[in-house]
């Protein structure tokens, strides 16, 4: 059974573009460093329904293989490594959510 694992994420005041392009690149390179991952997904929200202001800033998208990969994936020390270079100094407020894919 694969899970998918969500986060959004809402920036700090101040987080520069620099800063989130940074995070990105790291990203990337999230598949190739941790085993059980399938699809990975990222960026910045579109803004398309903004009327309400409850946006978040960003979001990140993983399939994983199988509901033991999301511990293998969000406790892997180079997870870890992009946890303490980016996520500690960016994020504000930080929500996520883990389903089981019904499609």
């Amino acid at each position: 059974m694969s899970v998918l694992h969500m986060a959004m994420f809402k920036w700090k005041p101040g987080v520069t573009d620099d800063q989130v392009a940074a995070l990105c690149a790291d990203l990337a390179r999230m598949p190739t460093l941790i085993g059980g991952v399938g699809s990975y997904r990222f960026g910045t929200d579109l803004g398309l329904r903004k009327e309400n202001g409850e946006n978040f800033d960003f979001g990140v998208v993983a399939e994983l293989d199988s509901p033991a990969d999301v511990a293998r994936y969000l406790d892997h020390p180079e997870h870890l490594d992009l946890v303490k270079r980016h996520i500690v100094n960016m994020v504000a407020v930080r929500r996520a959510v883990q389903i089981n894919p019904m499609n």
